[in-house]
């Protein structure tokens, strides 16, 4: 890692500070008002700290983080902590880790490690604390939000046949998002992480440079490929636990060897 243009003034911190929060806190409001558009909006909520991290570090950069949260704190808490959860963890520590000269590829890894580890102690810390199994917590949660989607359909006076339909799917969605909740957090923050350092990279102009390989050139050890096949016999063979344990592993791992494909189209 390399920085070319110089320390920053005193005043420029400030300015990436206020206006990283500010950022931050607009793209947070866009996502939640948008409603099923936001998707498009949230990949961009932790770039602005991010960016400030790389160019200044993490003070700055956890400064807006911190900034953020306590302003959604006093508003929506439950917002701030799924903040925190979602992008705040990675949005500081993948700079930092880019900063020390790990490679990028390296760099998401820990971050990710990391956001998961918090967001799985914060989860089963809740369950706990409702004296109520996680897989519980989680079903209740997506059953919940897919009982709001068909409220909003059952207002729109559909055809019963049309109605019964999208019931049925949207039953057999939540008991797939239960089972493979795991690996679809897993995923989830992983693509956050991804399209943040394709970002970071974008903005870069030369200031600072990221370790490790070009994505062209990018690809995964060999030996990944045994826990794939593994994953798909598990699925299909097994049965209970061990299946679902194989689902989340194939949830986590296809996104990656389509990455890998990605890079060598790109090559």
């Amino acid at each position: 890692m390399f920085f070319s243009s110089g320390p920053l003034s005193g005043k420029q911190r400030f300015l990436f500070l206020i206006g990283g929060s500010a950022v931050t806190l607009l793209l947070q409001f866009a996502g939640a008002m948008l409603g099923p558009a936001g998707t498009f909006v949230y990949p961009f909520i932790p770039l602005p700290a991010a960016y400030a991290t790389m160019r200044t570090g993490p003070g700055i950069g956890g400064g807006i983080i911190a900034l953020t949260a306590g302003a959604l704190m006093a508003t929506q808490p439950l917002a701030a902590i799924a903040y925190l959860l979602q992008f705040g963890i990675g949005s500081l520590l993948l700079p930092v880790l880019l900063r020390r000269g790990w490679p990028w590829d390296r760099a998401l890894a820990g971050a990710l490690a990391a956001t998961v580890a918090v967001i799985a102690l914060t989860l089963g810390g809740y369950a706990v604390s409702r004296q109520m199994p996680v897989a519980h917590v989680v079903g209740s949660y997506i059953h919940s939000e897919v009982d709001q989607a068909l409220a909003v359909y059952k207002q729109a006076k559909l055809p019963a046949d049309q109605l019964k339909a999208l019931q049925s799917m949207g039953e057999q969605m939540a008991d797939f998002v239960v089972k493979a909740y795991p690996g679809l957090v897993v995923v989830a923050s992983a693509g956050i992480l991804m399209l943040t350092v394709l970002f970071l990279g974008a903005l870069s102009a030369g200031r600072y440079a990221m370790a490790g390989p070009p994505f062209a050139l990018w690809k995964l050890p060999e030996p990944l490929v045994w826990f794939l096949i593994a994953g798909g016999f598990g699925l299909f063979l097994a049965a209970g636990e061990l299946q679902r344990i194989s689902l989340n592993l194939l949830t986590v791992l296809l996104p990656v060897y389509f990455m890998q494909g990605w890079a060598i189209v790109t090559y």
